[in-house]
């Protein structure tokens, strides 16, 4: 046997060992190389907003600190307002049974309503009487359609509330839940009886926990991630020649690589964000209508979650399909909960977003759903997150090589099918 085959024998051992490796270093290495990934990320999709604003002739250093100071204060505020959400969702687990239970020992004293309740006399009915009263017709169209619209948000926000404040949170929902599993005559007891115990395993206490925790941490990667893209918009002409320059007869090649990974990093990010920005809203807007609790914590839930391919959306949809479970005594809600998730991911996800995407990232539905599985496994949300542009970087890189070429068909969605020749008309 001469050394080319046992090279030949040797190369797929070593490409696995290399794999594995390469995973060791990337879930040991977390901490560090996640930040610095999403940074490569945004920096790549926000990179034609640089380019453009220089033609503009506004110098990029200015375009960067602009795009870094708005991208801190949006992701900021909305993490901030995800956590608040989630804070209020299941801190009144560990606030609600104190509180009852302080009012079943003191009971609120009566109160004289006489008071209250007594007309305007004198002064008071003047008083009112000079008021001028604004109306349609004072104000104007312009006037009354924004009150309307101010009326229309204020109810909303009320029936909001209310739904919450009747909820009780995740500990009213988990009494639901619970109160739904024992009722179920249908299920043997066994399966009953194990449902009850798992469902009773779930301790909104260290879910709160976790939480508040989270908040110090997330508050830091988003610090270091907007550090790293400060340093990649200003190196980012000096890297793509270094980068040429290591391919030197490659150049050609080296450069459509470079171009082909950023065109296809910035169209999925971008037409994944608009997507998941129109999932969310349209669930948003059908669970509001439906009086379902905790809405806008569904809402950036589900727009959140959308960046994960099919896992993302599936996940989305239990926690309002279990809410509307548990504060509905039919199961109305809970159906048209799943019915909108469904319709709307698929419409969006399955019709429209590959219609857009087309094949700029060209990868099989079988290796996306497989990334996602091994990136979560490494990077956990994190890496369902992060999937589909790093495993469609990984596949452009393999493809520029003969040797790996066949990997990166492998991953691929498949070669395009050649047309038969239509036979020629017989004389």
């Amino acid at each position: 046997m001469g050394p080319p085959q046992i090279q030949r024998q040797l190369t797929p051992i070593l490409g696995v060992i290399a794999a594995i490796m390469i995973g060791w270093v990337f879930h040991v290495g977390a901490s560090i190389i996640q930040p610095l990934v999403i940074a490569l990320l945004l920096a790549s999709m926000l990179q034609p907003v640089v380019s453009w604003m220089a033609r503009r002739r506004i110098p990029p250093p200015v375009t960067v600190l602009m795009i870094i100071s708005g991208l801190f204060f949006i992701l900021l505020q909305l993490g901030l307002l995800f956590q608040t959400n989630v804070r209020e969702f299941l801190g009144e687990a560990a606030a609600q049974v104190p509180i009852q239970r302080s009012l079943e020992q003191n009971p609120a004293p009566a109160v004289d309503n006489s008071k209250a309740t007594a007309p305007p006399q004198g002064d008071e009915v003047a008083t009112k009487e000079q008021e001028p009263t604004v109306g349609p017709a004072d104000d104007g169209s312009t006037g009354g359609d924004q009150a309307g619209a101010e009326g229309v948000m204020h109810d909303i926000f009320q029936r909001q509330q209310e739904a919450m404040s009747e909820s009780g949170g995740w500990a009213g929902i988990k009494v639901g839940i619970r109160a739904r599993i024992e009722s179920a005559e249908q299920l043997p007891d066994e399966m009953r009886n194990y449902a009850i115990s798992v469902w009773d395993d779930f301790d909104p206490n260290v879910l709160v926990e976790n939480v508040a925790l989270s908040g110090y941490g997330f508050v830091k990667s988003l610090v270091l991630v907007l550090i790293y893209m400060v340093f990649i918009f200003a190196e980012a002409a000096i890297f793509r020649r270094k980068i040429l320059h290591i391919a030197k007869d490659n150049h050609k090649d080296a450069e459509e690589i470079l171009d082909r990974i950023g065109r296809g990093i910035q169209r999925y990010l971008g037409v994944k964000t608009v997507v998941s920005f129109l999932t969310g809203s349209l669930c948003y807007v059908v669970l509001v209508s439906l009086d379902i609790p905790y809405a806008l914590l569904f809402g950036i839930i589900t727009f959140a979650l959308n960046y994960i391919p099919t896992f993302g959306s599936i996940a989305a949809g239990i926690l309002p399909f279990i809410t509307a479970l548990a504060v509905e005594e039919s199961v109305f809600k809970a159906a048209a909960v799943v019915v909108t998730y469904m319709s709307v991911n698929l419409t969006l996800g399955s019709f429209i977003e590959p219609r857009i995407l087309g094949r700029e990232l060209n990868l099989s539905p079988l290796v996306v759903v497989v990334s996602v599985v091994v990136w979560a496994g490494l990077w956990g949300v994190v890496g369902g997150f992060l999937a589909v542009p790093l495993t469609a970087a990984m596949q452009i890189i393999l493809a520029s090589n003969d040797t790996t070429r066949p990997i990166a068909v492998m991953l691929g969605s498949g070669p395009e099918r050649r047309k038969r020749a239509k036979p020629e008309p017989a004389p």
